[in-house]
């Protein structure tokens, strides 16, 4: 009931609706500072489609820890 009531947001990870606020700052301040290594990250690759089962599964769970990434094909 508290639900129908009330008003209620929910944001994710996803930008959109604030891409074209941010947008000129995050380029100006991200890119430097992946580039001088002041920001770090990780990835998990996995090779081949017969893993996306268990990387989707992975992240949802939460037990990976780095960026989930597929890799399908050479280019």
């Amino acid at each position: 009931m508290n639900v129908i009531g009330k008003d209620i947001m929910i944001r994710g990870f996803v930008i959109a609706r604030s891409l074209q606020k941010y947008i000129d700052d995050f380029y100006a301040t991200v890119p430097d500072k992946l580039a001088n290594g002041e920001l770090k990250y990780k990835e998990d690759v996995s090779y081949g489609l017969d893993k996306v089962g268990d990387v989707i599964l992975a992240v949802q769970k939460g037990t990976n820890k780095a960026k989930a990434i597929i890799h399908v094909a050479d280019s």
